[in-house]
């Protein structure tokens, strides 16, 4: 049982993240790529699994060439996420 609450709550950020994510889907190619993103980078990190948090598969994304990750970090991570 104690292991559950702590699962639980990863699954709620990851929930809450994935909103976060897709709400980048909304977003034209134009201003994605200000950011450092491409429309396929979003698609991928909302194809990970429901209990993933997306937001990580982003931050991969950025180590492997994205350099403006900063600007998504700031708009969709409340705790700071080092890259690289």
């Amino acid at each position: 049982m104690a292991a559950f609450i702590p699962a639980l709550h990863r699954l709620i950020h990851a929930a809450r993240t994935r909103r976060q994510v897709a709400m980048l889907s909304e977003l034209d190619d134009h201003l994605l790529e200000d950011i450092g993103l491409r429309r396929t980078d979003v698609r991928t990190a909302l194809a990970q699994p429901l209990y993933r948090n997306p937001s990580r598969m982003l931050r991969e994304l950025c180590c492997q060439g994205n350099n403006l990750f900063k600007r998504l970090q700031d708009a969709i991570a409340p705790e700071p996420v080092a890259c690289c």
